[in-house]
């Protein structure tokens, strides 16, 4: 059960000026594009754009261009305490630090948010974060099962290495497709220390053709084809022989074909329980040039990566739109169709050309993005025509992951993992809460279990670092030099990263200065501070 100080702050915490309500969504998407006048220019008249801060004023030209065809009112900038968290919580994978809120807060430069972006992309939690988060984008198989946990440290390895010596998205997507299995070339060393390869991206598909190109369709082309293995669906776009097609380049991954010395064989497939053998054919029909050098797995990676290919840059363009809104330009984001297409398309193919002319380097865009005006909008609704979340006109609320929710509570209240990072995906207290955590659910619609909620409430871990002997509190209750005042202060910085609204500091002051239903100042701290971290405004990315 849960203790009467505890729900008692709860009580206290609902009533804070901080709300969800805003968040609902309106009616059903509108998807509406702008008249070609006010489109870019043709991809051959348009100037590239060499840095992330001419990005940024192409992305807000196009959005206000958007919400003045449609009588959007684009909600107010975010404050600076709303900014800061965004940014730690999307680039580094937790909030900041009680220090990095005071310095920023307190700093007048005006343009101390490009320098904020520019710092927090150099530190080395933004490798680590990003990293896991295409790791569980590229290879989700090794998030929850136990038969792939032991490939997640070796394939975040890599991963970052890339990351760190800034490879080019294209590079890193052939390395992948491309890699050694483990029946031909270099297999994987188990005791430590890591190849340098991505051989876990066939390994966790089980070697099989037909998985290879369902996911590789779906992550680097935007597609799901997957849909047609079977059968011919009447609604889908896709036929059974274009995914065929499709598995025939990844016949290698075979351990029965991975060695055969007739490169005929390596592309081609015989679809399962019929007769049929197809040979390997681009997605857009046409028929593959061969090169005795090249493997079909390159061939088809020379193919993908192009920088006319319809599919790949548009699709990591719209995936990353999507990882800092929660929402798509194209959304669902693996099903483009013509009953699904871009919300805005000027501004889908203006982040397409900038990543292909800036080397598909996605630090680029990302740098860009989170300089525009539309992520730095506040999330609350100040308007009517803001509901619709396609039209980007306030920042989205997004659920954290539970990386995301563990190492934030970790930073808030001085909680050290000293489990060794490659020992973490197997067991721990971070595995087992994040475990705990994981979802299939779209960011934007997490909905907190009964098991997280209990566990955020009553599970060891939070009622053990909210107690008066907690690391945190301890340093909070015994400090002779804050007043009560202050050290309410500290909390939300804590917590929350920002001070406490004026009717917040009195309700929960008076709590805290009447002892709580115990009568004790310290304990009556430690609730405060448990109903902070239980706060909607806690767990949310807002």
């Amino acid at each position: 059960m849960m203790e009467h100080g505890k729900l008692w702050a709860v009580v206290l915490i609902l009533g804070s000026a901080w709300a969800v309500s805003g968040q609902e969504q309106g009616p059903a998407p509108r998807v509406v594009t702008i008249p070609p006048e006010q489109g870019p220019a043709p991809r051959m008249l348009r100037a590239k754009l060499k840095t992330p801060e001419e990005l940024a004023q192409a992305i807000d030209r196009h959005l206000e261009a958007h919400w003045k065809a449609n009588n959007v009112t684009p909600a107010p900038l975010a404050d600076d305490a709303e900014l800061n968290r965004r940014l730690h919580l999307d680039l580094l994978g937790q909030i900041p630090a009680i220090g990095d809120v005071r310095t920023f807060l307190n700093d007048k430069d005006p343009a101390k948010r490009d320098r904020q972006i520019t710092e927090l992309f150099k530190r080395p939690g933004f490798l680590s974060h990003y990293g896991t988060v295409l790791r569980q984008t590229w290879l989700p198989q090794a998030t929850d099962n136990q038969e792939f946990q032991f490939l997640s440290p070796q394939f975040e390895t890599w991963i970052r290495k890339k990351l760190k010596s800034d490879t080019p998205t294209d590079q890193i997507v052939r390395e992948m497709l491309t890699a050694p299995t483990l029946f031909n070339g270099r297999r994987n060393n188990f005791n430590g220390n890591p190849e340098d390869t991505p051989f876990a991206f066939n390994q966790v598909n089980e070697f099989k053709p037909e998985n290879v190109a369902s996911m590789a369709s779906r992550l680097f082309m935007g597609v799901k084809i997957e849909c047609a293995q079977c059968h011919n669906h009447p609604f889908a776009p896709y036929k059974k022989e274009q995914f065929w097609e499709l598995a025939a380049f990844f016949a290698e991954v075979q351990p029965t074909i991975a060695n055969v010395s007739d490169v005929k064989v390596k592309r081609e497939i015989k679809i399962p329980e019929t007769t049929k053998v197809i040979q390997a054919k681009f997605f857009d029909g046409k028929d593959p040039t061969w090169d005795a050098a090249k493997s079909p797995r390159q061939t088809f990676a020379d193919w993908l990566t192009a920088k006319d290919n319809p599919y790949f840059a548009r699709n990591f363009a719209n995936r990353l739109w999507a990882y800092f809104f929660g929402v798509g330009l194209i959304d669902p984001i693996d099903e483009p169709s013509d009953e699904n297409p871009p919300a805005i398309p000027a501004l889908l193919e203006e982040l397409t050309q900038a990543f292909i002319d800036n080397g598909y380097d996605q630090k680029f865009l990302m740098r860009a993005i989170v300089r525009s005006k539309a992520y730095q909008l506040t999330s609350r609704q100040t308007h009517p025509s803001q509901a619709d979340p396609r039209f980007f006109a306030r920042m989205t609320i997004k659920g954290l992951s539970g990386e995301q929710l563990f190492d934030s509570l970790s930073q808030a209240t001085g909680y050290v993992d000293n489990t060794p990072r490659e020992q973490r995906p197997f067991g721990g207290t971070r595995r087992d809460f994040v475990i705990k955590f994981s979802s299939t659910e779209k960011i934007t619609e997490k909905q907190k279990s009964i098991l997280q909620a209990l566990t955020m409430m009553n599970g060891r871990f939070v009622i053990d670092q909210t107690s008066t002997k907690g690391v945190f509190l301890v340093g909070i209750v015994d400090s002779p030099l804050w007043t009560p005042r202050e050290k309410l202060d500290m909390l939300f910085l804590a917590t929350l990263s920002r001070f406490p609204t004026r009717p917040e500091a009195e309700r929960f002051g008076s709590y805290v200065e009447q002892g709580g239903v115990d009568v004790d100042p310290d304990k009556a701290l430690a609730d405060v501070f448990w109903a902070l971290l239980n706060s909607s405004e806690f767990s949310l990315n807002h």
